[in-house]
């Protein structure tokens, strides 16, 4: 009886386990980390093949300025505009090479470069990316999302959106791209596609501001918009779109050359060329307002060229292009309160983004 009894126990537990859905947390919603190292790209010239990628150890205090060539014996490409971390690997978007590389983060090691070709074996030209689930989302100017797979590193799917897309974001269900129309001068487009992550189709199309650029999403699902607008008459704007499909403008945000999100508040930067100032001012998204105009006003640097804030403790960082000329960039680090902490001498040309490796 006492056998009987331990076997039906058995496959009780056997069956509750089976019929128990397994629970996965995507690895970007986890709780930032403590950096050990940051990786600096830099875009570099286009037509110039300067493309490069540093590194720098915390502990060692020590940039290594050629960190991908030298780990690899060859260069990144033809201007490199964004990257990402994701998992155990970084992916790395070159548009004038139209190449994702794909780098093992504790090594440098270039694992794959996969070619972004159109049917007609057409350069793409990417942009920018963003992963959740196990893929990669990458936006290119021949008015596409195209999705990679992180376990084969193949691409799985494409889909159309509106005219040469730029930044890119991940919230609720759903992808959302800005489509600047930036090819098209002066016919810009001002729109944010909305695509669905699991049919990966598009599914309607938001007004925004003229000629988008820049996407984030806050915690509550928020997701918001940085427009350029036409560099002369139509000012930039920043908005917000909320889960519904609402569009909300913030007027009191009236200097803005781009903007990072992270946890529910925007780090926006402009130049002051009255003050000769970099000036990086806070918004607070759960708030919808502008909480400090010059968290940090720094007249050093020459050309604010992005910025990225630490998710574990609040740290800022600022590029400086320095010229638009061959003359290498600087990268300059911030506390929480702006206070300036360190600086980055000359990593590359034209450093355009930071990441964290623990």
């Amino acid at each position: 009886m006492k056998k009987y009894f331990v076997f039906i126990l058995l496959l009780t537990t056997a069956f509750f386990t089976a019929c128990t859905p397994e629970t996965v947390i995507d690895e970007t919603e986890l709780p930032a980390k403590e950096a050990k190292r940051i990786l600096i790209l830099s875009e570099g010239f286009y037509g110039d093949n300067s493309a490069s990628l540093a590194h720098y150890d915390f502990d060692k205090q020590v940039l290594t300025k050629d960190y991908f060539t030298s780990v690899n014996q060859r260069g990144l490409g033809d201007t490199a505009n964004d990257a990402i971390r994701y998992g155990a690997k970084i992916y790395v978007v070159v548009n004038s090479s139209s190449t994702v590389e794909v780098i093992a983060a504790n090594t440098g090691k270039s694992l794959k470069q996969i070619p972004m070709k159109t049917a007609t074996n057409q350069a793409k030209q990417p942009r920018y990316a963003a992963a959740y689930g196990g893929k990669v989302y990458v936006t290119s100017h021949d008015d596409t999302v195209t999705r990679i797979d992180t376990t084969t590193l193949s691409i799985d799917g494409s889909v159309q959106v509106g005219a040469d897309p730029e930044g890119i974001c991940i919230a609720n269900n759903n992808i959302y791209v800005a489509n600047s129309g930036g090819m098209n001068f002066p016919n810009y487009d001002k729109t944010v596609s909305v695509i669905d992550l699991k049919s990966f189709t598009e599914t309607k199309k938001i007004e925004v501001g003229l000629n988008p650029k820049r996407v984030y999403a806050d915690k509550e699902g928020d997701v918001y918009v940085y427009s350029v607008g036409n560099y002369t008459t139509v000012p930039a704007t920043f908005q917000k779109i909320t889960p519904k499909g609402e569009v909300a403008a913030f007027d009191e945000v009236k200097n803005i050359m781009d903007f990072t999100l992270s946890g529910d508040r925007a780090f926006i930067y402009y130049k002051d060329y009255a003050t000769s100032e970099t000036v990086v001012s806070v918004f607070d998204c759960l708030n919808d307002k502008l909480l400090t105009g010059k968290l940090i006003a720094d007249k050093s640097i020459a050309i604010p060229y992005s910025i990225t804030v630490d998710p574990f403790n609040g740290d800022i960082y600022l590029t400086d292009a320095v010229e638009y000329v061959k003359i290498l960039g600087n990268v300059y680090c911030y506390d929480k309160t702006g206070k300036r902490k360190f600086t980055l001498e000359n990593p590359g040309y034209l450093p355009n983004r930071v990441l964290f490796l623990n």
